[in-house]
């Protein structure tokens, strides 16, 4: 079989076509170009502030069929809150604004809501923000049931080599996602290959850990040696210096598919961002040529 058959392709839009990413109506004109073209069966953008373009976007989701991420890690970071402070004022603020954008989210004909967890405190405060933390998931989580077909999902980052996290590594990730769940089936992984290289996991067993609240898949690249330049995850593109090319891609969604359930398919996007001098549709198609290879690569289950 081909991997084809057990994942499908989403434009991760906000980083193919980042330097539109402060003009909504030219980002969703990038967006309704590349749905046009019917490839991806999903989109992964940040919010959408204008409501004239959340209903254009929601139209464009209904029109082509397809799901949209809506991703909120720079509305929560730009406004100074954290979803895993210790600080229970900045926690409730933090709250507050996450159900303004699960609104939002809706209103764009979002299916799914992403973010990451905040900055790790350190190891003396980490399991108060633990529990900080869990307690905004199972918050958001309530105010989701308003909208029964929509999906949280939180990105682990690494926690010691760059982004510095609190979430984290993998085993953490999927007992914090299950707890704050509570079997409600709506609390997902962005798994993302960079963040999991950079905690010094073996991307395979990660994988494995994964697997039960596992919900998307980023493949992105980086420099894993911390003597090099432009070590760290940078959102760079595929191949050397980083450690990702097409049989390392390959070979992490057929481990994904070992440990994934027989029915279904799992969305998989390729993490790159757009230089400000770059054209930005050479980018994504560089991109989607990447993830056509590894998406059309034969393997045995």
């Amino acid at each position: 079989m081909k991997l084809k058959e057990k994942f499908y392709p989403s434009l991760l839009a906000s980083e193919c076509f980042y330097p539109y990413i402060s003009k909504e109506d030219i980002l969703l004109d990038a967006i309704e170009k590349m749905m046009d073209e019917g490839y991806y069966k999903r989109v992964e953008a940040g919010t959408f502030h204008s409501e004239k373009q959340r209903a254009r976007l929601s139209h464009i989701v209904e029109q082509h069929h397809i799901g949209y991420t809506q991703w909120i890690t720079n509305d929560i970071a730009t406004m100074g809150l954290n979803p895993a402070s210790v600080d229970k004022e900045i926690r409730q603020k933090t709250i507050g604004k996450m159900m303004e954008l699960v609104d939002m989210a809706a209103e764009s004909g979002a299916d799914r809501i992403a973010m990451v967890s905040g900055p790790d405190p350190g190891e003396r405060l980490r399991e108060e923000a633990w529990q900080g933390l869990k307690e905004v998931l199972q918050s958001v989580l309530d105010r989701m049931e308003t909208y029964p077909h929509m999906v949280l999902l939180l990105e682990p980052l690494d926690r010691e080599a760059h982004k510095m996290h609190l979430i984290g590594p993998s085993d953490e990730a999927v007992r914090l996602a299950a707890l704050a769940d509570d079997g409600r089936k709506r609390c997902l992984l962005s798994w993302d290959s960079a963040h999991t290289a950079l905690n010094g996991e073996c991307l395979g067993e990660s994988l494995r850990v994964s697997a039960p609240c596992l919900g998307h898949i980023h493949l992105a690249n980086a420099v894993l040696d911390p003597e090099q330049s432009g070590y760290g995850d940078w959102h760079m593109q595929m191949g050397s210096p980083g450690f990702l090319d097409v049989p390392c891609g390959a070979g992490m969604l057929e481990e994904a598919a070992a440990v994934l359930p027989e029915e279904g398919k799992l969305g998989v996007s390729v993490e790159c961002r757009c230089p400000a001098d770059c054209n930005p549709f050479r980018i994504e198609a560089e991109c989607r040529a990447f993830l056509e290879r590894i998406l059309e690569h034969d393997v045995r289950l």
